[in-house]
């Protein structure tokens, strides 16, 4: 039994060094074969590129063009507000006096006397 475990380990261990040998021959292959340097030829180009598009951004006048939209976003928003809040302040009012016009109302019940008091003849 321990000679199958044996085999089976120096079997595994040929086969990882085949994959190895496999890969470095491959990782040869292509840094002979200059693929490695063009990816890095377009990596550059596009790095450049990119960068490129950043200045002409940078120096375009869209960067004030959307400060100015900000801008004109947020006083808008702030009248927006503005006006809610006036808005709610007339709302609240208005329901306070609707509250204190009930609550009048149901004192005034309170302190007139019952249907019944007023029929009652009065004794003398």
């Amino acid at each position: 039994m321990a000679e199958k475990k044996d085999d089976f380990y120096e079997k595994a261990k040929r086969l990882a060094e085949k994959a190895e040998n496999l890969i470095e021959n491959q990782v040869e292959k292509l840094k002979k074969s200059g693929v490695i340097d063009d990816v890095e030829g377009y990596i550059n180009k596009t790095g450049n590129f990119v960068e490129g598009k950043i200045d002409q951004f940078k120096k375009s006048d869209i960067p004030d063009k959307v400060d100015n939209f900000v801008e004109k976003t947020e006083k808008k928003a702030k009248k927006v507000i503005k006006k809610a809040q006036v808005i709610g302040d007339k709302i609240s009012e208005k329901v306070e006096d609707m509250m204190d016009n009930i609550k009048s109302r149901s004192k005034q019940k309170e302190n007139q006397p019952s249907g019944d008091e007023t029929n009652k003849p009065k004794k003398i």
